[in-house]
């Protein structure tokens, strides 16, 4: 009876992280809904759901999604000119990092649902694109994420969204996984030694 009471609270705690990230992944899968990316951009490639919406990791209003084919930029403007016409996109900006590191072209859509702003990030990549691909980190992080895991890394991107301190996702979900942080602040402990820059061509190692 103690050990259940003691626990109780954590998992309480737990519960209430993934009942906040499935409220969000409702709102999110809604403006898919409503706009249609992933199908739309089949005309042009084959498009993939990555990032935060993928693992089961949603705290920020952001929806990743990377589509491999041809590096015609017509492609990406045919579908934004028809977004544009929706009064509930507020914003459409462009990136050309066709000679960056990224080696791609950009789209983000911002959208008005449900009274919150969502940003779609659309990144055309050549279908032989041979960098680090989020859609590749997809399968790994739900075969390694537990339910422990899950909240944990939730509560702590919470925290930071919190706190308006900028993070990157990636190193949040290094230092759960890899390197057993538990909270925000073993979180910015873990950062002084290990938080990268750039690119970064990661998985998480297999559960045991």
């Amino acid at each position: 009876m103690t050990a259940t009471a003691v626990g109780a609270p954590g998992h309480e705690r737990d519960a209430a992280v993934l009942a906040r990230q499935a409220a969000r992944q409702k709102q999110a899968l809604g403006v898919l809904d409503a706009l249609r990316p992933l199908q739309r951009w089949e005309r042009f490639g084959e498009p993939r759901l990555c990032g935060a919406m993928a693992y089961g990791l949603l705290v920020a209003p952001d929806i990743d999604i990377e589509v491999f084919g041809e590096l015609h930029v017509d492609a990406g403007f045919s579908l934004v000119s028809e977004w544009a016409r929706d009064p509930a996109v507020e914003r459409l900006l462009f990136i050309n990092a066709v000679g960056e590191p990224d080696a791609g072209l950009g789209w983000e859509l911002q959208y008005r649902y449900e009274g919150e702003r969502w940003a779609v990030q659309m990144w055309l990549l050549a279908a032989d694109y041979d960098g680090p691909r989020s859609a590749d980190l997809v399968a790994p992080m739900r075969a390694a994420l537990r339910t422990t895991t899950q909240a944990r890394i939730l509560r702590i991107k919470e925290a930071l969204v919190g706190r308006g301190e900028e993070y990157r996702s990636i190193d949040v979900y290094r230092s759960v996984l890899d390197g057993g942080v538990n909270d925000v602040e073993e979180y910015a402990r873990w950062c002084r030694s290990y938080s990268s820059t750039g690119m970064i061509n990661w998985r998480p190692s297999p559960p045991e």
